[in-house]
C-alpha cells in the first residue's frame, strides 16, 4: 500500500469517527445518519469511480484523489463544527 492509499484510508476513518461521535451526541440521530451517509455515499462513489476507472494515466488520478480528499476533509470539518456546537450547547445547559 502506498502513501496515497494510506492517506485516503486515514481520511475516511477520521471522517467516519467524527460522524459516529456526532450521531452519539445528537438528538435527531435518524436525520443525521440519513443526511450525512447520503451525501458521503454520493461524493465518495463518484470520486472513487473516477479515481479507479476514469483515470487515463495523464495526471487525472491526482485530481480525482485530491478532490475526494478535499470533500472528505470538508465534510469532516463541518461535522466537527457541529459536534463542538453540540458539546458547548449541552455544557451551557
Amino acid at each position: 500500500m502506498n502513501s496515497d492509499e494510506l492517506l485516503l484510508i486515514f481520511s475516511f476513518l477520521i471522517c467516519w469517527t467524527t460522524l459516529v461521535f456526532l450521531i452519539v451526541k445528537a438528538k435527531s440521530k435518524k436525520q443525521i445518519i440519513a443526511i450525512n451517509f447520503t451525501i458521503h455515499f454520493i461524493y465518495s462513489l463518484y470520486f472513487l469511480y473516477g479515481l479507479f476507472y476514469e483515470s487515463k494515466g495523464n495526471g487525472t488520478a491526482l485530481a480525482w484523489w485530491f478532490f475526494l480528499l478535499l470533500l472528505l476533509w470538508t465534510h469532516c470539518i463541518i461535522n466537527l463544527g457541529q459536534l463542538v456546537y453540540l458539546y458547548l450547547k449541552t455544557k451551557k445547559n
